[in-house]
């Protein structure tokens, strides 16, 4: 499968009979599980608990400590125990969660959709190409019937929708340079880390390893590239960047990035990224500026210039993660069904070749990344 033909494998939504999706009765509970039960995957869970169209009777995790942290906030005291993800999908649920380490995800999201449950799998897809072509595969053996989301929320905030749809109308002209921005300190330097036992130390502290996270640039910053790729249309042809360690000392991954995309319009974007800063700093936002006009998004706010008696800014109060979630729902609920593997896929390998020029120190292109 060739980068071009990522975005064509994920269809829209379809409009199916009521009663084609086993369990998922508009009046009745979806019965989820969690393949796991660490902080992100508590805080989802947490969410989805609130719902009372969801149950959760099964969590997943290697450390059964785990488990029984994250039971009270999933309401979930009942909720069957496995330390094997198969196990868990080889039940009577409707939809699971995965929020395991990167690495993970694309063995757990297609052994997901060979079981024919519903998906909502934390972003990105893979650490590395290979990872990211069996994602692509795994979404296009699903059945039009299954819900298979990635965790990239931004595509559900209503200041990104609409910003989105401005784009398109032309609000603001012809975009002619976009930036993502995430700068925000982690604690590198100053963060204790709590003993383990040396054949855990990588399971527990994953995140800091390239080799389970993908590095900063795929696990973190994939967020505003995910941004980047929706508005403008497409992935990049090619990227050239550089980044490196200042602060960090633990683990591999870089602590700061600067990376140029370059897109079929001729349109340069620029993600730049950091960990480290003064405690509380933080800029994560993306900014397109259009010949007529500049748009800013964030999590919680959209803004918009066209010109100095023409400025405006709109709060979102609901968190985004909640509202993909919601959908999530809903969208399993009402039969409308949508298949995103195919763009978080593409997502994430734009942020790996934004990795490769880093590594190379040089301009590198699709070709070279061997898709």
């Amino acid at each position: 499968m060739t980068r071009r033909s990522f975005a064509g494998t994920a269809g829209p939504a379809l409009l199916l009979p009521s009663g084609q999706i086993a369990g998922s009765k508009a009046n009745s509970a979806i019965r989820m599980g969690l393949i796991g039960c660490g902080g992100r995957g508590v805080g989802l869970g947490t969410l989805l608990a609130r719902e009372d169209r969801v149950r959760f009777t099964a969590l997943c995790d290697l450390r059964p400590e785990q488990m029984e942290k994250a039971a009270p906030h999933l309401k979930a005291a009942s909720a069957k125990r496995y330390r094997d993800y198969r196990e868990l999908l080889n039940t009577d649920l409707d939809a699971v969660v995965i929020a395991t380490p990167v690495y993970q995800h694309p063995e757990q999201l297609e052994s997901a959709v060979l079981a024919g449950k519903h998906v909502y799998c934390e972003k990105p897809a893979a650490v590395d190409v290979e990872g990211c072509r069996r994602v692509i595969r795994a979404g296009s053996r699903a059945s039009a019937r299954q819900c298979i989301v990635f965790g990239f929320q931004n595509r559900y905030g209503p200041g990104y929708r609409k910003a989105e749809t401005l784009i398109r109308s032309n609000a603001i002209g012809a975009i002619k340079l976009a930036r993502s921005n995430w700068i925000a300190s982690t604690g590198i330097g100053k963060r204790s880390r709590a003993p383990v036992p040396p054949d855990q130390e990588k399971l527990i502290y994953w995140n800091v390893w390239r080799q389970y996270s993908g590095d900063i640039i795929v696990e973190q910053n994939v967020h505003g590239v995910d941004v980047l790729n929706w508005f403008l249309g497409s992935a990049p042809i090619k990227a050239y960047g550089t980044g490196g360690r200042i602060l960090r000392t633990y683990g591999d991954n870089l602590d700061h990035l600067n990376v140029t995309f370059v897109y079929p319009t001729g349109v340069h974007a620029v993600l730049t990224a950091s960990q480290f800063g003064p405690n509380g700093y933080r800029v994560v936002s993306e900014t397109f500026l259009g010949v007529e006009g500049v748009i800013e998004t964030q999590r919680q706010s959209l803004s918009i210039y066209r010109n100095p008696k023409e400025v405006s800014l709109e709060k979102i109060e609901k968190d985004i993660t909640e509202t993909a979630l919601e959908e999530f729902v809903q969208r399993i609920l009402d039969h409308q069904p949508e298949n995103t593997a195919a763009r978080a896929a593409e997502s994430t390998l734009t942020c790996i070749l934004g990795r490769m020029a880093i590594d190379q120190k040089r301009e590198v292109n699709w070709k070279e990344l061997g898709v």
